[in-house]
């Protein structure tokens, strides 16, 4: 296509019902990136709501509508990709924007082979633009799905900004000029607390978002992270639960050395007790009993919410106890002294351990909720969960980690505020215990906005672990799904697990989707067919001859095989050139036998 073209869906495929679109770039040195965004617009042009506006912070839409499925790398650069079901999208959206921005003064126009490209519900490639003369712009908007009656149509936009996201944004309705203030607005329907004032430990008003109301709290108990207690029904239930669990956590932070702390031994500590008790309660059956017939997605949606709240209200009691102590300690010493412990830096500890907790408790959930097996004794399967929990992001760097902590639209006044100090605070602590660190920084290092920030940075990143963990349990979930439909199926497993992996492996590449499906479909033989193929766990690489060798030996039909083919080929999207050879191929084999 070229710019300012556009094309019905329809006349395209017959099966759009959800589709799938690929941003891709690439640079000379290999390591260039951009951050993908969707935009749902009504019919003035704008946002709805700053819960129309998705990107890595916000990956997914509770309906489904809108899905960011992450990044994938390519041989000389990245690709992302995000699913749209266009059948679930909300009667308020005309249209729906997709575009792509640099931070830290990157420009796009580093960065080659700027292209977007649109794959149908089955994988088939529908159509594709590559956007040309990119320069000093840090933003991008690469396309648009809008309606036309009852139709779909894209138009190919390429429209570049100067002012780089915050600019975008600001065209489609997002204030930024307040969002650092501003608590993110529930999805349109729900209704926006007003502010009521609590004491806080420090003796200081603090302002929080309102409780539920007292049926809604009665409700919202059993919808509470596990371990929460059935106190009254009142607006205070809520604070008594999360009082509860500050209580117990203040036991447990004073029972942590100095050493603890600065080393971040605390993490690993806290890990243990978070999750020891908890997974031996929690399981489907205990989902099962207390939500029975409430498909996963509704579950998963209340208790999201339902965190998100003791998030904020646990940020108002416990902000108002930091000090200028706490962050002169950290910006100077690189950690909590020992002379810090027993006081501000204990209550500061709590806050951390309480969302720290909540979050991995929630991700645990959201795993349970959607039955995709997670063994905790497993280092692979621990680190996975605490991952999707903290929304860690392999090789990510100390500030790129901090920036990427807080809603986009915020992250400039972060920049503004921090210093080369607070930023290298954390040093000595291991990874993962840095980046929960510097969360907590955030919500101290910027003058005057603490108390409110810390409410609204405990409630915005518990909102997004919990919809970064929807977004990826539910996808791996659809993975299980498929291989368990395929295991299911097919009447020859041995020879399935070959054909799938030569698939898998025609472009010599595998990405993440293609890595879980093997990985489940390997499972699910060996558990329903009592078949394991070591000869295949062995191989490097895959010997074409010998899967064509195999496939001639079998005799009977094998309609099932290239069914699996066809299946495997797009798990992970568009059908690539290379698969779409080994199937045909595949094709003629299966109709000469």
């Amino acid at each position: 296509m070229v710019k300012g073209a556009n094309v019905g869906l329809a006349s395209l495929s017959e099966d759009v019902g959800s589709v799938v679109l690929s941003l891709a770039w690439c640079s000379a040195t290999g390591d260039g990136d951009a951050d993908v965004s969707v935009l749902l617009l009504d019919a003035d042009g704008k946002v709805r709501s700053d819960a129309d506006f998705f990107s890595y912070n916000n990956p997914a839409a509770a309906d489904g509508s809108v899905q960011l499925l992450g990044k994938t790398p390519t041989a000389d650069g990245s690709e992302d990709r995000i699913s749209l079901d266009l059948t679930a999208m909300p009667s308020g959206v005309e249209r729906v924007v997709v575009a792509a921005s640099r931070y830290d003064d990157a420009r796009f126009g580093d960065l080659d082979d700027l292209r977007i490209a649109i794959a149908d519900r089955t994988g088939e490639a529908l159509l594709g633009f590559s956007i040309t003369g990119a320069g000093v712009e840090s933003a991008f908007i690469f396309g648009e799905l809008y309606r036309r009656g009852k139709e779909w149509k894209f138009r190919a936009v390429g429209q570049g900004y100067e002012t780089g996201l915050a600019g975008l944004a600001t065209d489609f309705g997002i204030d930024v000029d307040n969002a650092s203030e501003e608590e993110p607005e529930e999805p349109v329907g729900g209704t926006e607390p007003s502010a009521v004032v609590v004491e806080a430990p420090a003796e200081s008003p603090v302002t929080v978002p309102a409780q539920p109301t007292a049926t809604e709290a009665a409700a919202a108990r059993t919808e509470a992270p596990i371990d929460a207690v059935d106190a009254g029904g009142d607006d205070g239930a809520d604070r008594e639960v999360v009082e509860q669990e500050r209580a117990e956590l203040r036991k447990f932070i004073k029972g942590l050395s100095p050493d603890d702390i600065k080393s971040g031994g605390w993490f690993t500590k806290l890990s243990a007790q978070a999750l020891s008790s908890y997974t031996d309660k929690v399981d489907w059956q205990y989902f099962q009993e207390r939500y029975e017939g409430v498909p996963a997605d509704a579950i998963v949606d209340q208790r999201i919410k339902m965190a998100a709240r003791y998030a904020a209200l646990e940020g108002g009691l416990s902000a108002g106890a930091y000090t200028a102590t706490v962050v002169a300690t950290l910006g100077s010493a690189g950690g909590a002294s020992p002379a810090t412990v027993p006081a501000a830096v204990t209550t500061m500890m709590v806050d951390v351990a309480f969302i720290t907790r909540l979050q991995l408790r929630l991700a645990y959930d959201v795993a349970v909720l959607y039955r995709v097996p997670l063994d905790l004794s497993d280092p692979e399967d621990m680190w996975k969960l605490i991952r999707v929990a903290f929304t860690i992001k392999s090789g990510e760097t100390v500030q790129k980690g901090v920036t990427k902590a807080v809603p986009a639209i915020v992250r400039p006044l972060i920049k503004r505020f921090y210093s080369g100090e607070v930023l290298t605070a954390a040093r000595a602590l291991p990874v993962v215990g840095k980046h929960l660190l510097q969360k907590n920084v955030i919500k101290i290092g910027i003058p005057l906005v603490g108390v409110p920030l810390a409410v609204v940075l405990n409630r915005y990143t518990t909102l997004l672990a919990g919809r970064h963990a929807q977004a990826v349990f539910r996808n791996e979930a659809r993975v299980i799904e498929i291989a368990e439909d395929m295991s299911k199926r097919s009447q020859h497993p041995q020879l399935m697990l070959w054909v799938a992996w030569l698939v898998i492996k025609a472009n010599h590449k595998i990405v993440d989707d293609e890595a879980l499906l093997i990985r489940h479909l390997v499972r699910l033989v060996r558990d329903q067919h009592q078949v394991v193929d070591r000869q295949l766990a062995h191989l490097v690489d895959i010997d074409r001859a010998e899967v064509w060798r195999r496939l001639d030996a079998e005799p009977g039909d094998l309609s099932d095989i290239l069914d699996v083919a066809n299946r495997v080929a797009t798990v992970d999207g568009a059908v690539n050139a290379l698969e779409r050879a080994v199937i045909s191929e595949l094709r003629d084999r299966c109709r000469r036998g």
